[in-house]
């Protein structure tokens, strides 16, 4: 129940899960550790005969993309799917596997892994048809390798990188646009800017779209932020002339 429902196992270590638990079921409940040792392996293995068997003479597409970790380690994660004629196939992550370095040789044998996984008896070479990626030269080159062991694949690079590249050009040829986001970003952060206003579309390297959301923010609200903005220098000069003169009367004093 907790793996499925992506609950961490510590969390079992907890007072009153296991008060509640002990309560209702009559038995004591185990620690993280006999739960990782005794009980994880088979619901691994569960999972693994459920996506083998969906996956039985059918004709799959594969789609890898690495990421990095909290302590730094590449992860490359392996999704796989079915391809049917009249209706959409299922979709599982079938594999994570921690790679030293991201490089065409590191991405074949992270995929062959996980072919030899889905199919550990003999690996159906003939109905891989398909490897969805993004357009980074090294995953170009991985594939050239594969096709000779999967002569049926074909290479689809990832329309959304795609958008995403186009994205980042036009952030690119606007450098002072650029530069008022990442101020505005820091400044308002959790408060609008002016008090008619959502909250600004918050820019994020990873959200690819978010950027291009911020600059349409501002071109739309412009005139009601200029006017916001003006009212505002006004309030800080006179904060600074009443300043300037409380400290004069103070050395008069």
């Amino acid at each position: 129940m907790m793996v499925s429902s992506n609950i961490p196992l510590y969390k079992v270590e907890a007072a009153s899960i296991q008060k509640f638990l002990e309560k209702y079921t009559t038995h004591p409940i185990p620690t993280e550790s006999m739960l990782r040792k005794n009980y994880l392996a088979s619901c691994y293995e569960d999972t693994i005969n459920k996506i083998r068997n969906s996956f039985r003479k059918n004709k799959i597409w594969v789609s890898i993309d690495e990421t990095s970790d909290v302590d730094g380690r590449f992860i490359a994660n392996v999704v796989v799917g079915t391809l049917k004629h009249e209706q959409p196939g299922e979709i599982f992550l079938l594999a994570c596997e921690v790679a030293e370095r991201v490089n065409n040789s590191s991405i074949a044998v992270v995929f062959d892994i996980a072919m030899n996984l889905l199919w550990p008896d003999k690996v159906e070479r003939e109905n891989v048809f398909l490897f969805v990626s993004d357009a980074a030269p090294y995953m170009i080159k991985a594939v050239k390798a594969l096709q000779l062991l999967y002569p049926k694949v074909i290479h689809v690079t990832c329309l959304v990188h795609a958008l995403h590249r186009v994205a980042e050009e036009v952030r690119g040829s606007y450098p002072e646009v650029d530069k008022l986001i990442a101020n505005r970003k820091k400044i308002f952060i959790k408060s609008p800017e002016a008090p008619t206003l959502p909250l600004l579309p918050q820019p994020i390297v990873t959200c690819w779209e978010t950027w291009l959301d911020a600059a349409n923010y501002y071109c739309t609200n412009y005139s009601e932020i200029e006017i916001f903005n003006k009212l505002t220098e006004k309030i800080h000069l006179q904060s600074n002339l009443y300043r300037s003169c409380f400290q004069s009367q103070c050395q008069e004093t």
